[in-house]
């Protein structure tokens, strides 16, 4: 029996979201060709969809937002709700970015068209509250960390753990011990262009002291051109190769998504973060865990060292490097990080929650 073609919404907001959303748009299509996409969101949307309403990935509103931001997405809002009207919506996706996304739910409440949020909002890390406005407003969420599943079924919200959708998209690790003259050391300063203005600075003079001390090569992985004339001795690559990012024995990277992609690559590393002197007051007011990449928070414990704020400094996290490089710690961290793929769940995450949506 065909099935009947649906007209979806979906919403991102920041770069990783927009590749999530892009693969479960694919995932929608190959169930029913006949299914027609409405989406905002960044470039992966845009690509896959039918009928892309308007960027939301390129305006960097991450955090606090500005008051122009907020004008400008209060507008998205008003061009979603026609959208809605205009081509009779069957059902509505969230992907990630709460502050906006829980507004489109909301106004999708308004009029009766049933809200799915993929990739939820991190609750268990800062701001619990925001899971009251997810049970009001939300038919089903669709977590990608098997322990956020319990954390919703507590707050009676239907709460359905496919796997995360990394496992579709990393490759898998490399098992090789490190070989070679030079250790190659990568680098990832952020997606988001405030996050990279802070962190390449740093970076650099990590880089700097790390070639004094070890026998290295330096590469920096950005998604896009950076506005920082780099030392010869930091090579840049664009784009998320992660055949090449394979081939890293070690890398410095920030908290969030990269993290967990490299952790699922095998590769140890050094977390770092720095926010405004702002924002970082208020992230101290918010956060309710201990630690802030993932693998430290699945463990419970530091299996790769964090270095946050004001402890973010060249010298401390060029120390970490070095500390990391002893073989005995640096293979032992390496079979912690293995073992993710396997909590993280099996291949064809994004097909199994297309299906479930769709059929829902």
């Amino acid at each position: 029996m065909e099935q009947k073609s649906q007209n979806i919404f979906i919403s991102a907001g920041d770069i990783s979201g927009d590749i999530h959303a892009g693969n479960l748009v694919k995932s929608i299509k190959k169930n029913n060709p006949a299914n027609i996409v409405f989406a905002v969101g960044g470039n992966q949307l845009k690509l896959n969809s039918d009928f892309f309403v308007e960027d939301l990935v390129n305006i960097d509103a991450f955090g606090f937002v500005i008051i122009k931001q907020i004008c400008f997405l209060k507008k998205v809002l008003n061009k979603i709700k026609k959208c809605f009207i205009e081509n009779k919506i069957n059902k509505i996706i969230l992907v990630d970015y709460y502050g906006f996304n829980i507004n489109v739910a909301k106004l999708a409440r308004s009029m009766n068209i049933p809200v799915y949020y993929y990739v939820c909002p991190q609750i268990w890390a800062s701001r619990r509250g925001r899971i009251k406005n997810i049970a009001k407003y939300v038919k089903t969420v669709y977590p990608i960390l098997p322990f956020e599943k319990e954390i919703y079924e507590k707050e009676n919200i239907k709460a359905v753990f496919e796997g995360n959708p990394l496992i579709d998209i990393v490759p898998e690790p490399k098992h090789e011990k490190i070989t070679g003259n030079k250790i190659k050391i990568g680098l990832f300063a952020g997606s988001r262009k405030s996050v990279i203005k802070r962190h390449v600075p740093i970076i650099i003079d990590a880089v700097k002291i790390l070639k004094n001390k070890v026998n290295a090569e330096f590469t920096l992985f950005t998604l896009e051109k950076l506005d920082y004339k780099l030392p010869e001795h930091i090579s840049v690559v664009y784009g998320n190769d992660f055949e090449k990012r394979k081939e890293m024995d070690i890398v410095i990277n920030p908290s969030g998504t990269v993290s967990l992609e490299n952790a699922l690559m095998g590769i140890p590393m050094v977390v770092m973060y720095k926010l405004s002197w702002l924002n970082g007051i208020i992230i101290k007011m918010l956060a309710t865990v201990k630690y802030v990449a993932i693998v430290n928070i699945f463990a419970g414990r530091e299996i790769v060292p964090e270095y946050l704020l004001e402890n973010a400094t060249p010298e401390k996290i060029a120390g970490g490097v070095i500390n990391m490089l002893h073989p005995e710690i640096y293979e032992k961290t390496k079979n912690e990080l293995l073992k993710f793929r396997d909590i993280l769940g099996k291949p064809g995450v994004s097909d199994r929650v297309a299906q479930n949506i769709l059929g829902d």
